[in-house]
C-alpha cells in the first residue's frame, strides 16, 4: 500500500476526530500530521486486518491520548471549547439556535468520561462499524455494543437534565 492512499482513505477522519477531541483546529492539525507520520514510519507493518481508516483513527486516538495525558490533562476533562468559524449562510436566528444546540450536545458529551466518548464519536459522527470501533479501541464487537449502549444512555440523562 501507498502511504498517499492511505492518507486519502483516512485524513478527514482522523482530522475531525482530533478536532473534535482537541476543541482546537491548529493543535488538530499538529496532531494529524504526527498521526500521518507515524502511519509513513510504520506502512510497511500494516497487515490489513482492519481497514486504513481504521488504523488511522487508532493512531489518531494514541496520539490524543499521549498528548492529553503529557501536556494538557485538562484534556480529558471538562473545559470551553474553542469556537470554530461557521462558513453557513443561515440566517442569524437559525445560526443562533443552531449553535446553541451544538454548545449544548458539546457540554453534554464533554460531562462523559473520554472512552465514551470516543466510542460515541466514532460511531454516530464518523460511522464506523462495531469491528471498526473495537479494532481502534482494542475491545470486542459485542463490548463496543454493550459501551455504546451505556454511553448513550448516559448521554440521553444529561441532555434530559440540563434541559
Amino acid at each position: 500500500m501507498k502511504f498517499a492512499a492511505a492518507y486519502e482513505q483516512c485524513k478527514d477522519s482522523v482530522y475531525g476526530y482530533l478536532v473534535y477531541m482537541t476543541r482546537d483546529a491548529l493543535l488538530a492539525e499538529d496532531l494529524s500530521q504526527e498521526v500521518f507520520l507515524r502511519m509513513y514510519l510504520h506502512l510497511d507493518k500494516f497487515r490489513g486486518e482492519a481497514s486504513v481508516r481504521t488504523w488511522g483513527l487508532r493512531i489518531a486516538r494514541n496520539v490524543f491520548l499521549s498528548y492529553a495525558k503529557k501536556k494538557q490533562p485538562v484534556l480529558l476533562e471538562e473545559q470551553e471549547w474553542e469556537q470554530l468559524p461557521d462558513d453557513s449562510q443561515n440566517r442569524p436566528e437559525e445560526e443562533a439556535l443552531k449553535k446553541e444546540k451544538a454548545e449544548g450536545i458539546r457540554r453534554c458529551l464533554m460531562c462523559l468520561s473520554e472512552q465514551e466518548r470516543t466510542i460515541l464519536l466514532l460511531r454516530d459522527f464518523q460511522e464506523l462499524s462495531y469491528e471498526e470501533i473495537g479494532g481502534i479501541m482494542g475491545y470486542t464487537p459485542e463490548v463496543v455494543k454493550s459501551r455504546i449502549y451505556r454511553a448513550r444512555r448516559k448521554f440521553r440523562r444529561i441532555y434530559e437534565s440540563k434541559g
